[in-house]
């Protein structure tokens, strides 16, 4: 195999709720996650020596990509040179999880492309050291979550046909987030509505429809409701003029990785 392109999906989180902080500095959580078909794309190929292309949009120094990269090889005492290509469909800093997809999804396209037969199970181990996100995806569909993001039980959970979301153009970093809610005790929810007023406006307007599931996904900033109709997913967006963001229309996922080709 010379090639291989993997479709890298977001979460959303149904639910999220942190348990507690533990004394290293991180937090304990409980959430339920799910895969959505919002997808970056990832063409890895094999190379004499890396390179990085496509939707780069940090230092290598922070690039959570090569960071998966150079953990892999760390653990594994061995060089994997290739060129990477990514194609961003996923919003950053959106609670979404595209950073860590991208990384899931470069731990899992090195594993196929270089034969490393590492199982699932080892992949999520490796990807814990990259980032606390990472192992659900390695699982992707519906999962419950417990302690830093490592404990991992998948689900068999009924969710609505159609998933909006609701991005708006502030982004709220994941980190900044935690320490705002150490240091006042409120939730995500109730934070993200005091740093992004368009989400207690959006919170208002989607208590007149039908809708399902809601909530703030992650850190937010962005929303999300479930419905069960194409027709009802049209009106609400239809109706809400003037949104300074970005709205989706997603499906639930069985899967968070997946090969599109092999060459």
């Amino acid at each position: 195999m010379r090639s291989i392109l993997i479709q890298a999906n977001a979460k959303i989180n149904l639910e999220l709720e942190i348990l507690g902080k533990r004394a290293d500095g991180y937090h304990e959580i409980k959430s339920i996650i799910q895969s959505i078909d919002l997808s970056d794309f990832l063409l890895f190929e094999k190379a004499k020596r890396d390179c990085l292309t496509g939707a780069v949009i940090c230092s290598d120094k922070e690039n959570i990509i090569l960071k998966a990269k150079q953990i892999l090889e760390k653990t594994l005492n061995k060089k994997l040179p290739c060129q990477i290509h990514l194609q961003k469909s996923i919003p950053i800093a959106a609670g979404l999880g595209g950073g860590s997809a991208d990384a899931a999804a470069v731990l899992f396209g090195l594993n196929l492309l270089y034969n490393l037969d590492l199982s699932k199970k080892e992949l999520a181990t490796i990807g814990a050291r990259v980032g606390a996100d990472l192992p659900f995806f390695f699982y992707g569909g519906a999962c419950k979550i417990k302690g830093m993001g490592e404990k991992i039980t998948p689900l068999k959970k009924k969710v609505s046909k159609f998933l909006l979301l609701f991005r708006p153009h502030k982004r709220l970093e994941t980190k900044r987030i935690y320490e705002l809610y150490d240091s006042t005790g409120r939730n995500f929810f109730a934070l993200a509505k005091d740093i992004c007023p368009d989400i207690k406006k959006l919170e208002k307007y989607l208590k007149n429809f039908p809708i399902k599931e809601f909530g703030l996904s992650g850190t937010g900033p962005t929303i999300f409701c479930g419905v069960n109709s194409y027709e009802l997913a049209q009106e609400i967006i239809e109706g809400y003029q003037n949104f300074n963001g970005d709205i989706f229309i997603c499906h639930p996922q069985k899967q968070a990785l997946r090969v599109i080709e092999k060459k």
